[in-house]
C-alpha cells in the first residue's frame, strides 16, 4: 500500500500528479523534476507521482543527470501509464490526495478524471489548440469555471488568451512559462565574436517541415555557417559536409552543446501543433547560455524575445529573412554580442526558482497559508 503523505502543519503538502517517463529524454520531464525540485526549495513539499519506470533506470542517478542535486518524493504507479485509464489511479489515491494541501497536475486528461471525482486541484496549460483537437478543452473549462480546477496555469499570454476565448473566466488565471538553471550555464563562456565570420549555428530538437527543414538546408547549401543539428531528423534530410547531426545530447552536457555554437536558431512554423501556446525549454537555455537568437516570429515567441533587443525575430516561412538574419549577425557582432549580453541578463528572471515561486505564492495565498 502506497504510503500517506506526510502532513505536518509547519509544511505545505503538495501532491503533483505526472504522466512524464522517468526514463525518457523528453523535455516535459525535465520541466516537471526541475519545478518540483525548485518548489521543495521554496518550502513546498511535493509528492510527485509519475508512471513506472524501467528496472535498469535508477531513480537518484537518473536525477542526477537530468541536473537534480536534491532528493525527491517521487512514487511510480502503474495506472498512470498511457497504456491504462487515469480512474484506478484516482481511486486508489483518493484518500490520499485528500489529505494534502493541494494536487496538481500539467496532465488534461488527468485534470478531467480528477474533476470527475470532485477532487479540487491546480493544472498547467501547455497546449490550447490541441486540447480542441482532442476533445478535451471544453470539459477542461467547464470544470474550470465550475471551481473544481482552482487556477489554470498556462505557459505562455497566448495560451491565456485562447483560454479565455474558448470561454474560461480570467480571474484565476496565472501565465507561468518555462524556466532554466541558471547554475549549469554559468561556466559557458562568452560569445567570441572572431567565430561569427563563420559561425556555428544550433539547432535543437526535431527537425522536420513543421521545425524549419526546409530552412536548414538552405543555410547549409548557402555554406553561411557551420550547422550542429541535436535530435530526431527527418529521413531525407540533406547531407552536407557543414551539417552535423546529433540524435542526442545528454541532458547534463546541454550547456557544452550551446558553448559549441555561436548562434541558436528557433525555426518554428505556424504549423507545428503549439505555435499558438509555446514555451519552449530551448528559448531559456539559449538566453542562459548567452547566445544570439534568431526565431520565429510567433506571438508566445514575442512574449519573451524582442527584436533586436533580445533576438532578431524573422517570418517563420520567409527563407531569405533567415538568411539575412544570419549575415546581419556575422557582420554586426557588436550587434551579436549586445544581444548576447541582454539574453544573459534576461535569463535570471526565467530561472527554475522564479517559476516555482510563483506557483508557491498562489498556492499558499489561495489556500490561506501565506
Amino acid at each position: 500500500m502506497t504510503n500517506p503523505i506526510q502532513v505536518s502543519k509547519n509544511i505545505f503538502n503538495l501532491a503533483y500528479i505526472s504522466r512524464s517517463r522517468l526514463h525518457r529524454n523528453r523535455a516535459n520531464l525535465i520541466q516537471t523534476l526541475h519545478t518540483v525540485s525548485a518548489l521543495e526549495q521554496a518550502g513546498i513539499h511535493v509528492t510527485l507521482f509519475l508512471p513506472p519506470w524501467k528496472r535498469k533506470c535508477n531513480l537518484q542517478e537518473r536525477l542526477r543527470e537530468l541536473g537534480i542535486q536534491r532528493n525527491l518524493d517521487i512514487r511510480a504507479s502503474r495506472s498512470l501509464h498511457s497504456r491504462w485509464k487515469i480512474w484506478p489511479f484516482i481511486l486508489f489515491h483518493k484518500s490520499t490526495l485528500s489529505q494534502a494541501d493541494a494536487v496538481f497536475t500539467r496532465s488534461p486528461e488527468v485534470s478531467i478524471i480528477l474533476s470527475r471525482a470532485n477532487l479540487p486541484h491546480y493544472l498547467e496549460i501547455h497546449e490550447v489548440k490541441q486540447l480542441a483537437n482532442k476533445n478535451l478543452l471544453h470539459p477542461i473549462i467547464e470544470a474550470y469555471n465550475g471551481g473544481i480546477i482552482k487556477w489554470l496555469l498556462p505557459i505562455s499570454q497566448s495560451a491565456a488568451r485562447g483560454l479565455v476565448e474558448a470561454g474560461a473566466a480570467k480571474d484565476r488565471i496565472l501565465v507561468n512559462p518555462c524556466g532554466v538553471d541558471i547554475r549549469a550555464f554559468q561556466g559557458v563562456p562568452p560569445l567570441d565574436p572572431k567565430r561569427l565570420t563563420f559561425p556555428r549555428i544550433l539547432h535543437a530538437g526535431r527537425i522536420g517541415p513543421k521545425r524549419g527543414s526546409d530552412i536548414l538546408k538552405e543555410i547549409a547549401k548557402k555554406k553561411l555557417a557551420q550547422l550542429l543539428l541535436v535530435g530526431e531528423v527527418e529521413k531525407d534530410f540533406l547531407s552536407h559536409p557543414f551539417v552535423k547531426v546529433s540524435p542526442h545530447v545528454p541532458h547534463a552536457k546541454i550547456p557544452q552543446l550551446y558553448a559549441s555554437c555561436e548562434i541558436v536558431l528557433l525555426p518554428y512554423q505556424r504549423t507545428t501543433p503549439t505555435s499558438d501556446s509555446m514555451s519552449p525549454l530551448k528559448l531559456f537555455e539559449a538566453m542562459a547560455a548567452g547566445r544570439p537568437i534568431i526565431a520565429s516570429d510567433l506571438p508566445p515567441l514575442r512574449e519573451i524575445l524582442e527584436h533586436e533587443k533580445t533576438a532578431l525575430l524573422v517570418e517563420p516561412e520567409n527563407i531569405e529573412a533567415w538568411i539575412r538574419a544570419i549575415e546581419t549577425l556575422k557582420n554586426d557582432p557588436a550587434l551579436a554580442l549586445r544581444l548576447s549580453n541582454t539574453l544573459r541578463q534576461e535569463a535570471h528572471r526565467y530561472s527554475w526558482e522564479a517559476r516555482a515561486q510563483r506557483i508557491a505564492s498562489l498556492l499558499k495565498s489561495d489556500t490561506n497559508l501565506i
